[in-house]
């Protein structure tokens, strides 16, 4: 907790940043989608996203913040400014993937990996989809850099291969690992990450490694042996040291994972277990509540799940976790409180179509038919064209003006 403390305080240093660097908390434009692009479809984003990430990652960022405003579920979202952020700026991308303890107090890196750990708050197991255009661009970034310390200002495509492949050979295991996971060649990463284990000082990060990719080739038990064991060794870790890590390297975070890969497993009551963990090594981390509830429901106990979801929004405002609340919330009669919610999301996420519709819904069924009305229209214009409760939307919308009892 101390350390998470110690990042927040940090952030205030935000003024250090260079003049002109796009940051982590910047509001961009949005970007330009293709004439037949739905422009309230998150989906749509995503794609520019993707399709400018090699080539324009400013722009790709820019698409990626306004995926995450309109659709702030998508883990993928927030992963892709921040890969895209830190494509954008290769002066820091070469520190920062060598992974430089200096850099752990700029304010730039602590608002990206604030982007990163929100996605594996959603995700724990998170497949970083886009590490193959990062490890690109690190290479691209290094090479310059080599030609440009040894006085080489031109070179061409036969030097830059030939100094790359000459920084792969000298590579660590770890680094060799990365490029195979980016490359898709998992069996090789596998065996490159075991190589890389042995040799690390700090082990529980290639092991979390190690185990996310476990987890995306289906090896669930293997996946937990490595968490498991990063985390033990992340306790020896933190006995040993003094110096600030990366936010996304708590060992809350491990235990949530952890409790993932038993519900994958499942074992809802070893999850129950590893969550129960995480919120003692943080009493603040709002994602185990979120998948205690999640359990809760599943198990048919809407009370318990109501409870933990209201323990979760009293140390979060994140809009996914809200607006979830409030739809329990609603399901249970407490229409006044999942009204509070409904709002109190809106407010934090506006173009977030789903809140309105959960708002229009709790005021439907206390038959306020203006208050639905308008709450209905809110999520109309927000809504994409292939919205799932668009219909039912628009029926009400008729309905209620059919029988005069709204505007």
């Amino acid at each position: 907790m101390r350390r998470i403390l110690s990042y927040i305080a940090l952030l205030a240093l935000a003024a250090a940043v260079p003049a002109g660097a796009q940051r982590a908390g910047d509001v961009p434009r949005r970007p330009r989608l293709p004439a037949e692009a739905d422009s309230n479809d998150a989906r749509a984003y995503m794609q520019l996203g993707e399709q400018r990430l090699a080539d324009r990652p400013r722009e790709a960022a820019d698409a990626f913040y306004w995926a995450s405003q309109i659709n702030p579920t998508l883990a993928d979202a927030f992963y892709g400014r921040y890969t895209a952020l830190l494509m954008a700026d290769p002066r820091l991308l070469v520190p920062y993937w060598q992974g430089e303890r200096r850099l752990m107090r700029n304010p730039q890196v602590i608002a990206l990996d604030s982007l990163y750990y929100r996605a594996l708050t959603m995700d724990p197991l998170l497949y970083r989809k886009f590490e193959s255009f990062l490890f690109r661009s690190y290479l691209d970034a290094w090479t310059r850099d080599a030609l440009d310390n040894s006085g080489g200002h031109s070179f061409t495509d036969a030097d830059k291969a030939r100094i790359i492949q000459d920084m792969m050979l000298d590579a660590g295991h770890y680094v060799r690992a990365r490029e195979a996971y980016a490359g898709g060649r998992f069996a090789e990463a596998l065996r490159l990450y075991g190589d890389a284990i042995s040799q690390a000082r700090r082990k529980s990060y290639v092991l979390t490694d190690r185990a996310r990719l476990h987890a995306h080739m289906g090896s669930i038990p293997a996946a937990l042996a490595d968490m498991t064991r990063a985390l033990e060794e992340k306790r020896g870790e933190d006995d040993n040291q003094r110096e600030l890590v990366h936010l996304y390297e708590s060992k809350a975070l491990l235990e949530h994972g952890i409790g993932m890969l038993h519900e994958r497993n499942n074992d809802p009551t070893a999850a129950r277990e590893a969550y129960g963990r995480a919120l003692t090594e943080d009493l603040s981390f709002y994602p185990a509540h979120v998948r205690m509830a999640a359990l809760a429901l599943a198990a048919g106990d809407a009370e318990a799940a109501v409870a933990e979801y209201g323990l979760a929004a009293q140390t979060t405002s994140e809009p996914s976790v809200l607006y979830v609340y409030g739809a329990v919330l609603a399901q249970t009669g407490k229409l006044d409180e999942a009204a509070a919610q409904f709002e109190r999301v809106i407010a934090a996420a506006p173009y977030y179509p789903d809140p309105h519709f959960g708002l229009a819904m709790v005021r439907d069924a206390q038959g306020n038919a203006a208050a639905a009305t308008e709450a209905y229209r809110g999520f109309l214009a927000r809504a994409s064209r292939g919205h799932t409760r668009r219909a039912h939307a628009e029926q009400r919308v008729q309905a209620l003006a059919s029988a005069g009892t709204a505007p």
